[in-house]
């Protein structure tokens, strides 16, 4: 027999195993279901303590508390209705009242549960962590992501569109693909080696992606840019490395070390895409650089899994990957 949807709301900071900036308030929150069920609840709350600084930003996070075992269930389907309309985007720019709708038939099926318990929480990051003496800063998620734990965009070395997965498929971030294949046609820089790469554009002189085929300056602009193949070296060297579960997504959690101990990203196994697929998002990790191979094929990249972490030269460039974006120079 169903049972009515009675919501207890509380709030609580989650840290997710990351530097927490700073600590937004949300009070006034009020959980209502849909009547009759149709397994829609609203969430209004209001927000203090915004700090609006330029490399901020911070995103609400959902998590609902089973009754009976205990157990968290990470709200998928949250969307922040803005001048009426539902929004994936989940950042939250200024202080003021909001509102919330989440769709709990889809996460949690079609049973209705009692005396739930969520947790409202804002959580607020900087793209701009440094992890050691004279390193780059880096950024707290991927090209394409509202969040750290998110996967964001794939895209195949030296491409500045980027490709997400939407039901099943590989569609084009500008609209110019709804059903894209990584392979070698689709991809101009396999196949060609460091001079044709320099006489044809791709690369600089200094053998690293031109700014104009750097997908993390194209994306964000400015100072950003994708790391250098030193750069991912002295990330996995430099740091500790520990896997964590965030919001229900495998990654590691890169800390630094000695007076950069309080700083750490988030790295999500976010899969490698190959021909039409995704594989291994969940267990693996695959991030490219801006420097090539010496080869005519493949480029630096970082990757990691379970019980592994480290750089290599065999990334095949047609491969759909990663992109953690940098800003500065490593001295």
């Amino acid at each position: 027999m169903k049972r009515v949807l009675k919501t207890i709301l509380t709030i609580a900071f989650l840290m997710a195993g990351m530097h927490l900036y700073a600590e937004p308030t949300v009070t006034d929150v009020v959980a209502k279901q849909r009547f009759p069920w149709n397994g829609l609840v609203d969430i209004t709350c209001k927000v203090t303590g915004i700090s609006g600084a330029s490399d901020e930003f911070n995103a609400f996070t959902v998590v609902a508390v089973m009754p009976d075992s205990g157990d968290i269930c990470t709200v998928s389907n949250l969307w922040v209705v803005k001048n009426g309309t539902n929004s994936n985007d989940r950042l939250v720019q200024a202080n003021g009242s909001y509102r919330l709708l989440w769709d709990a038939k889809a996460d949690l099926g079609q049973v209705i549960y009692s005396n739930m318990i969520m947790r409202v929480t804002i959580v607020t990051f900087r793209d701009n962590v440094q992890l050691w003496e004279g390193g780059p800063y880096w950024a707290a998620r991927n090209i394409g992501a509202q969040l750290p734990w998110e996967y964001g965009y794939y895209f195949w070395w030296g491409d500045t569109v980027g490709y997400k997965r939407v039901n099943n498929k590989w569609v084009a971030t500008d609209g110019s693909s709804s059903n894209f294949s990584f392979q070698e046609a689709n991809a101009p820089t396999y196949g060609n080696g460091i001079a044709t790469l320099k006489s044809s554009g791709w690369i600089t002189a200094d053998e690293v992606l031109a700014p104009e085929h750097d997908a993390a300056h194209v994306h964000w602009g400015g100072k950003w840019r994708m790391p250098t193949k030193q750069e991912l070296s002295d990330l996995v060297s430099k740091c500790d490395w520990t896997t964590n579960t965030v919001n229900g997504i495998l990654g590691y959690v890169v800390k630094g070390k000695g007076a950069y101990t309080s700083a750490s990203i988030f790295l999500p196994c976010a899969g490698v895409g190959y021909g039409t697929s995704l594989g291994n998002a969940g267990s693996s990790g695959y991030y490219w650089s801006s420097v090539p191979d010496s080869g005519y094929y493949n480029a630096w990249y970082l990757g990691f899994g379970s019980g592994y972490h480290g750089t290599g030269s065999y990334g095949l460039r047609d491969n759909g990957q990663s992109v953690r974006p940098v800003q500065g120079f490593t001295e």
